[in-house]
């Protein structure tokens, strides 16, 4: 699309013209996706915060200044809606840690295998297919019974039940060289 063409879209965008603007979002969605996916390693965070960083396109497109680069503008807000989520709920008390929660460990090669064991286990979660994913997810972060899993996720308890063992089964065989390097 030639930048005369573009800018002639956010110009009618910006008085409302929603057909302008999801010209716009077609041609820019894929490349925001894709960046926020990247950056997330987590694609169903990285679809809600491309929608995010359009819905704030569109709402603050009356303030766009004409002849600055849309995309980049556009990489800007999506960047500040990535930021955004990493921050966590904003406004919320903090709480102080319990007495009798434990100091780290003075060990730091213990430490460095403690991280290097997370990071090869997220990965490893990572690479799942998408539907072993969800369901370890919901059973193993979310502390979903398997019965809660199926409503979730529209199937029945057996098969939820099976989901999670199946995503079990394709982690011990993902980290199965790090599990055996650990074993005494």
């Amino acid at each position: 699309m030639p930048p005369e063409d573009e800018a002639q879209l956010v110009r009618q965008a910006a008085q409302g013209e929603r057909a302008a603007f999801a010209a716009l979002v077609e041609r820019y969605w894929h490349w925001v996706y894709r960046w926020l996916c990247g950056w997330t390693r987590q694609p169903p965070l990285a679809e809600d915060l491309t929608q995010e960083a359009f819905l704030k396109a569109w709402r603050a497109l009356p303030s766009f200044q004409p002849g600055a680069s849309f995309r980049a503008w556009l990489f800007s807000i999506a960047r500040n809606a990535l930021l955004d989520s990493q921050r966590g709920p904003r406004g919320l008390p903090t709480r102080p840690l319990p007495a009798q929660t434990a100091a780290p460990s003075g060990d730091p090669a213990e430490a460095a295998e403690q991280n290097e064991g997370a990071a090869l286990l997220e990965q490893a979660i990572l690479r799942l297919p998408a539907h072993f994913r969800e369901a370890f997810w919901l059973w193993s972060q979310d502390d979903l019974s398997f019965a809660e899993i199926a409503q979730v996720l529209g199937l029945t308890e057996e098969t939820a039940r099976w989901r999670v063992f199946k995503a079990r089964l394709l982690l011990v065989k993902g980290l199965g060289s790090y599990l055996d390097s650990r074993l005494p």
